[in-house]
């Protein structure tokens, strides 16, 4: 499930340390970096946000994966020139 995102001073945000477990985890690990900030939310420097455009980019692209399904039947070549059959998936 997508997060509220925080809106302070303009920005709309949010705070990785605040998703999900899951998803917490998987977008430190695909996210670029380079789109977390800090925010000085009165007096305080808050890390680890993402701007809210970013976070849904993200949930929308890698988090909540387009569902495939099989759209034909291959065959794969193996070294010994049998083949073995495979699937072949497309995007909806």
């Amino acid at each position: 499930m997508k997060v509220q995102s925080t809106i302070y001073k303009g920005i709309e945000y949010i705070q990785v340390s605040t998703l999900p477990a899951d998803q917490r985890e998987m977008l430190l690990k695909t996210i670029n970096k380079g789109l977390l900030i800090k925010i000085l939310v009165e007096g305080k420097l808050v890390s680890n946000c993402l701007q809210f455009k970013d976070y849904e980019d993200w949930f929308e692209g890698v988090y909540k994966k387009p569902e495939m399904k099989p759209a034909k039947q291959a065959k794969k070549q193996k070294g010994d020139g049998s083949a073995i059959p495979i699937k072949i998936f497309k995007k909806r």
